[in-house]
């Protein structure tokens, strides 16, 4: 009788695509998928915020209690060692002379008593273990280029658990953007920890053999290549990273989306000093007019989505009208606001704290803000044609939700299936909502 798995995946993009990876073995392995009683429940953990570790340790309890055997993965075991040895049965970190997934590849072998494969010795690619066999369950596929950093931003643990950095070769990664497309992939998301340090072996501008190289660039250029994909997007990056030879690969293939993620942390450059960020704001709001200026589209500027951390420990009250202000030019899409979270092994968690309660302040007034600046760059899309990836099916009615090539959440009454391309056009934006009519075109 084949064996069973199940996955608790919690956390970025880039823990989404290492599922998809270490499914991957699974499955080449002979092992399928069950909700009910599996023979061994894999917990893929988050420890970016004290709030991401706690889910973490109760998604490993309800796991103890759900499977035969459970394995920890993630940054939560980098983290907290002790609490992930003491809970799971098998741990694998991130941290290692050879690849994550090759050392999970090794302990699935010695789970399931079989000959484990040779592990490379210590090496900065980022191989494929396993192709996929089955398409992901997600309608965007997240496809790992880059992993590890060492950019030792003051806020966060990831250069101390992530700790070699390594990149996937064009050609691997062209490989196994191809599989996911033929597997039915409509959109293939290019993720990392540092995705700006792609073909470096490390994350600082400053000491990199060859800074003006654009591996980046290059690399999006060949995914985009690829036959039947049709959606392109770039995860997360730096203000250094955004080129204006990137901008140009972005500019001559369609289907690359226009839609940054560019965080912004913090609207302060005495706050950016003291996090040890590599920009300013006036390098930050440069690139922002570089962007807008290439990618802008019969009036409609791109999407561009943010970060920001509220609350950081030397943030004065002049510091957080910054924020405010630069949020403001910025124009963004969507803003992700995180109240600072202390992480022991940093820097920052060091130095005296913010009162909770000037923090939670400050993060309400970043939501409204960002509520606002949603709503003003959502109504440049009503009487505007929209592309929509259907993702969710909200009732029986038939509507749907799915995102536009900008990232804007559009709901629609469709025919549809989830993962379908369809088109519709805006007609209407509330505080929460941009409505569209579907036209009569599926894009297949």
């Amino acid at each position: 009788m084949k064996k069973t798995y199940h996955f608790k995946v919690l956390g970025c993009r880039m823990n989404h695509a290492e599922r998809r990876e270490m499914e991957s073995i699974l499955q080449d392995r002979g092992m399928k998928e069950s909700l009910q009683s599996p023979d061994l429940e894999i917990v893929h953990t988050c420890s970016v915020t004290g709030q991401a570790a706690a889910k973490s340790r109760n998604a490993i309890r309800r796991a103890k209690r759900n499977g035969k055997h459970v394995f920890v993965t993630g940054c939560f075991t980098g983290t907290d060692p002790k609490v992930a040895q003491e809970l799971g049965d098998t741990v694998v970190t991130q941290a290692g002379e050879t690849p994550m997934i090759e050392r999970f590849a090794n302990e699935v072998d010695n789970w399931l008593q079989r000959p484990s494969q040779e592990t490379k010795a210590r090496t900065t690619s980022l191989p494929i273990a396993t192709l996929p066999q089955h398409q992901g369950e997600h309608t965007r596929a997240e496809l790992r280029i880059q992993d590890g950093c060492d950019a030792h931003c003051t806020f966060c643990i990831i250069p101390k658990i992530r700790t070699t950095l390594r990149s996937k070769t064009i050609e691997d990664a062209v490989t196994e953007a191809t599989r996911l497309v033929e597997l039915g992939h409509k959109e293939v998301v290019l993720t990392g920890v540092f995705i700006g340090a792609y073909g470096h072996e490390t994350a600082l501008r400053r000491k990199q053999d060859s800074p003006e190289s654009e591996h980046l660039a290059d690399l999006l250029d060949a995914v985009a290549h690829i036959d039947g994909l049709q959606r392109l997007r770039i995860s997360s990056m730096e203000p250094g990273d955004v080129t204006p030879v990137l901008l140009d690969a972005m500019v001559a293939n369609k289907n690359i989306v226009p839609h940054l993620h560019l965080p912004l942390q913090s609207g302060s450059d005495a706050v950016l000093q003291k996090m040890n960020r590599q920009y300013n704001i006036s390098q930050y709001m440069e690139m922002i007019a570089l962007v807008n200026d290439r990618l802008t589209l019969n009036g409609l500027p791109p999407a561009i989505t943010t970060d920001v951390i509220c609350g950081f420990p030397t943030e004065t009250e002049d510091d957080f009208e910054q924020t405010l202000t630069t949020a403001s030019s910025a124009c963004y899409l969507h803003m992700h606001v995180f109240p600072y979270s202390v992480r022991t092994g940093t820097s920052a968690a060091r130095w005296t704290q913010l009162p909770p309660e000037v923090v939670q302040e400050r993060v309400q007034k970043l939501i409204e803000l960002n509520e606002k600046l949603s709503f003003e760059y959502r109504k440049k899309l009503v009487g505007r044609q929209v592309n929509v990836m259907l993702e969710q099916f909200c009732d029986e009615t038939g509507f749907a939700k799915g995102r536009s090539n900008h990232y804007a959440e559009i709901t629609l009454r469709t025919n549809g299936k989830q993962g379908d391309l369809v088109v519709g056009t805006v007609f209407e934006v509330t505080a929460d909502k941009t409505l569209a009519k579907e036209d009569l075109v599926i894009l297949n």
